[in-house]
């Protein structure tokens, strides 16, 4: 597996994940705020997230279908996408990131519109249940991630 691929497969994985979603909630804020031209409605909030979450599910669906990855990389996303047919929350223990990287704006910056708390609360409550449970049924073995190549000693 190429060093892109090794990294892209680990972006959606443990700690790079978490990392990875948290930066993603600390943009929502200023992106979205540019995009509905800083007008406050909760439905433009939540009718933008949802096309971010539809841009998440689609747009690395067609890169799998274009790109020419590896037979693992493959492999591995094949199996975790089955895991999360199998399990709600293993989907939902995401959004529990991407509620700590919006929650910075709650507390600095000029704090939360209306349509970014309820984001946030959505995020931090649901994602949060999503962790507890995804964490105590230990659904089927844990997500796909790369084989650590073992170093023999001489």
């Amino acid at each position: 597996m190429q060093h892109l691929e090794r990294y892209l497969v680990e972006l959606d994985s443990g700690q790079s994940g978490a990392v990875s979603r948290v930066a993603l909630g600390l943009c929502i804020p200023p992106v979205f705020r540019a995009l509905s031209g800083d007008v406050d409605r909760i439905w433009i909030d939540l009718a933008l997230f949802l096309a971010l979450l539809i841009g998440l599910r689609v747009i690395p669906a067609v890169l799998r279908k274009l790109l020419p990855f590896s037979t693992e990389a493959k492999q591995i996303w094949s199996d975790r996408r089955q895991i999360a047919k199998l399990h709600d929350s293993y989907q939902w223990q995401k959004l529990f990131w991407v509620g700590l990287g919006l929650w910075p704006y709650a507390v600095a910056g000029g704090g939360l519109r209306t349509g970014e708390w309820v984001l946030t609360a959505i995020c931090l409550i649901g994602g949060g249940a999503g962790l507890l449970i995804w964490r105590r049924i230990n659904a089927a073995p844990p997500a796909p991630q790369l084989k650590a190549q073992v170093l023999a000693k001489s």
